[in-house]
């Protein structure tokens, strides 16, 4: 389960913040009430449950097993943004980074020409699969991947193989990746209507992908089904992801912090701080506010940004992600001292790791004065990342409004795009 613990924050606690913004979240309750908030249009992802109602579930699995006979060297997943963090965040974390399984994931999630020419000579002549995550199938980095890696499969292998081997997720009735995948007769599954790409994780974006590694579908939405069961209440007392969004305004209005620095002390964890990072970022940054989301990977950033997280300019905040039970554990075993690490003798590596933390988050807090807070889960499996995806998802929702702004839209997003392609010149 997850646990969000607020004791080594400074100078208020929980019973302060339910008094100073109760009244705060029941204004916004009476606007879900009355669907008078800014953005409600794209809450699909609360019913992500009903979603699989259907067949979709099935069809997934179908195909994912059509894939496995084929014994195929590579999938290809291409998608950017919320089309690749969450797919990522949720194997990685479940599965590990390494990748033990005959099939390797390859992720496309940007346009430079070294990456992309090395995942094309790694490639080869081996057989792979590719699943294009596009809502539309115009943005231009999924769209230009997708259409090298397709001319390559086809030429190695055929139009017949190409029909079989590519899984297009993308809107259900219109778009050029719709109509595409339609024409050329690849398999689709559906992004819903109401859904947009950072929340989208637990539609087929995301599932089609974990179920292709090998996870289990249904401990993960059984997990996001508790949490949203855990998080329906508007009551700061029993929903700890909306406090933690309160918590976050606090600091921000109040304190006056720029920055929220997410750590986790895991490599496997460090695309679930990516998924965080897009998830409050793109939430919360619209008319100039907000919080920078920043992520580290402890220990190994207390050897790089350790001094400055200690002493440093105190404009941050910190917020960590700790697992009480790891995927694997080592224990020691000294038997002689030259190196000096035999008091170290039958501990075991996650029990080292924990006292790490223990010992930062005292550091930080008692000295260095930082506020930290953590969000605690009992394990890294699916059940507990459907879990913390609904958790995270319903704060950043509550952050913005608190903000007074839209959480669902990220209008910022186009301008890059659109001078890009006044550069590139499309007419």
């Amino acid at each position: 389960m997850l646990k969000f613990n607020t004791s080594n924050v400074l100078k208020t606690n929980d019973k302060q913040i339910q008094r100073k913004y109760q009244k705060e979240i029941d204004k916004i309750q009476k606007g879900f009430l009355t669907s008078s908030l800014p953005g409600m249009e794209m809450l699909g992802w609360v019913n992500i449950i009903d979603f699989y109602r259907n067949q979709d579930l099935l069809a997934m699995k179908k195909k994912a097993s059509q894939w496995k006979k084929e014994e195929l060297k590579y999938v290809l997943i291409i998608g950017i943004g919320g089309s690749y963090l969450g797919v990522k965040a949720a194997i990685d974390m479940c599965n590990g980074m390494i990748g033990f399984s005959k099939t390797k994931f390859i992720y496309i999630h940007n346009m430079s020409s070294s990456y992309i020419a090395d995942v094309i000579k790694k490639v080869g002549k081996n057989k792979f699969s590719i699943v294009v995550i596009s809502k539309s199938g115009t943005t231009i980095e999924p769209a230009i991947a997708f259409r090298l890696f397709k001319e390559i499969m086809i030429k190695n292998f055929g139009v017949g193989y190409s029909q079989r081997m590519i899984v297009a997720i993308t809107d259900k009735e219109k778009g050029t990746l719709h109509n595409l995948a339609k024409a050329n007769k690849w398999t689709m599954f559906f992004i819903p209507d109401d859904v947009g790409g950072r929340y989208s994780t637990l539609t087929p974006v995301g599932m089609f992908p974990m179920i292709l590694s090998g996870l289990d579908p249904l401990e993960i939405l059984k997990g996001a089904k508790q949490a949203l069961n855990d998080t329906k209440s508007f009551n700061l007392k029993s929903n700890s992801a909306f406090l933690y969004a309160c918590y976050r305004h606090y600091f921000y209005t109040n304190q006056k912090y720029q920055v929220e620095n997410f750590i986790v002390y895991d490599p496997s964890l460090t695309m679930i701080g990516e998924q965080w990072k897009q998830l409050f970022g793109e939430s919360e940054g619209k008319s100039h506010k907000a919080m920078y989301p920043t992520t580290s990977l402890f220990t190994t950033d207390l050897h790089a940004l350790g001094q400055y997280l200690q002493e440093g300019t105190r404009n941050f905040i910190e917020t960590t992600l700790w697992v009480d039970q790891p995927r694997k554990d080592i224990k020691l075993s000294i038997n002689t001292n030259e190196d000096g690490l035999k008091y170290l003798n039958f501990k075991t590596l996650h029990y080292i790791n924990e006292k790490a933390f223990q010992g930062t988050v005292a550091a930080h807090t008692k000295n260095g004065k930082v506020n930290n807070l953590i969000i605690n889960i009992s394990k890294a499996d699916e059940y507990h990342y459907g879990y913390l995806y609904i958790w995270l998802c319903r704060a950043a929702m509550m952050s913005g409004y608190l903000l007074k702004i839209n959480p669902f839209n990220q209008p910022g997003v186009e301008a890059y795009k659109t001078n890009m392609f006044s550069l590139l010149k499309r007419k």
